[in-house]
């Protein structure tokens, strides 16, 4: 294949959904840093932020220099990889706020779900890509890759970490449906599996407790449904413009996790509707603009994988955003590139960087040669 120049837009946009969240963690972290008595520092998470930002911008480079279609050979090693990985959690992970989710030694920590996320999508769309003649049947196309979410689901399950299953499940399934599965298996896999993530959701008591308070905040304003609270309670003065960078109110230890699952409160109560919608309308142009280097990718392998990482940076930020304005329950998703957290930062950047070099090798089709290429019939 004959390697091209990379999509100037989507590095832009990767630069600028960066640089617009390394400003609104120093905006809603400082506090927070400075008031900890074990920290004392307010640059404290925004040097952190910006060093992983660092490495993954290095890494966004790189990783756009080798050819995407390697990946193939390399999908049974990473999946080995992720397994190992979420076996060792529950043997020597580290437990924070009751979840035990996290590899490392003291301050140092990787959470090897967002390896496991972007493993998953290159695996999965390597086998649907290689099962293309099998997709007809369930038990030779379909079953293989189901087994192989399932022993993933119940790892995840472990820790417990709920929000990955459904965001995993969610990604995998949106490749396997444009890889041409039946509709019929997958409406059967979706109607069966929907009872089943409802009955583990039920299984734990405090996933019951989000639920009730996102149906009523009020009922329990100090407790459950204080975050959500404390969440409206920073958008709402927002109004047009907001208060002013660096001038919100609710971080003031008033909204938990402000720099994290919350940032983007705070960002609506310093910059307003209008910065909330900039962000927004940054994401859509992120999201659309993958889905064209999906659309003009060379082969099927690279349309999966643009479109496995693009689904997972739009169901991210559907559940964040979703969750801070009080639609959905809290779930711990942090919002893409803009909230603290560098093994998420990290894993985003390397994925765009995976999508950058997808970029480099697409091409302008007809429409005639795309519907035979790339767009599969739907199958009944």
């Amino acid at each position: 294949m004959k390697r091209g120049k990379p999509d100037f837009w989507l590095i832009l946009l990767t630069f600028l959904l960066s640089g617009f969240g390394l400003v609104m963690v120093f905006s809603a972290s400082y506090f927070n840093g400075y008031t900890d008595p074990d920290i004392n520092d307010s640059y404290y998470y925004f040097r952190k932020q910006l060093l992983f930002a660092l490495i993954g911008l290095f890494l966004f480079f790189f990783i756009s220099n080798i050819p995407y279609y390697k990946y193939r050979k390399w999908a049974a090693p990473i999946l080995l990889i992720c397994l190992i990985l979420l076996i060792l959690v529950p043997l020597i992970g580290l437990v924070r706020n009751g979840a035990q989710r996290w590899l490392g030694f003291g301050s140092l920590s990787f959470q090897p779900s967002e390896l496991v996320k972007l493993g998953m999508i290159i695996y999965i769309s390597y086998i649907m890509e290689k099962k293309q003649p099998l997709l007809d049947q369930f038990r030779r196309g379909l079953l293989p890759p189901l087994i192989v979410l399932g022993v993933i689901s119940i790892l995840l399950m472990i820790q417990p970490h709920f929000s990955a299953i459904v965001i995993i499940l969610g990604t995998c399934f949106t490749i396997i449906f444009c890889a041409g599965a039946r509709l019929k298996h997958l409406f059967l896999l979706v109607l069966s599996g929907i009872p089943v993530l409802i009955g583990i959701m039920l299984l734990g008591d405090y996933r019951v407790d989000r639920i009730q308070s996102l149906l009523n905040p009020l009922s329990d304003p100090t407790g459950n449904g204080y975050q959500i609270m404390q969440s409206l309670m920073a958008i709402g003065p927002g109004g047009l413009t907001g208060v002013g960078l660096g001038k919100s109110i609710q971080k003031l230890a008033y909204l938990p996790e402000a720099h994290t699952d919350f940032i983007f409160s705070i960002l609506s109560e310093e910059l307003g509707f209008i910065g909330g919608v900039t962000l927004i309308v940054l994401f859509v142009l992120l999201i659309a603009r993958g889905i064209l280097i999906a659309v003009q990718a060379p082969n099927q392998f690279g349309t999966l994988l643009a479109t496995g990482i693009v689904t997972l940076i739009a169901i991210e930020s559907i559940f964040n955003l979703g969750v801070v304005t009080a639609l959905l329950p809290v779930t711990g998703v942090p919002l893409p590139l803009i909230s603290y957290g560098g093994t998420a930062l990290v894993f985003k950047l390397i994925s765009l960087g995976i999508l950058l070099n997808i970029s480099r090798y697409r091409t302008v089709k007809s429409k005639a040669r795309r519907s035979s290429s790339n767009v599969h019939p739907v199958r009944l």
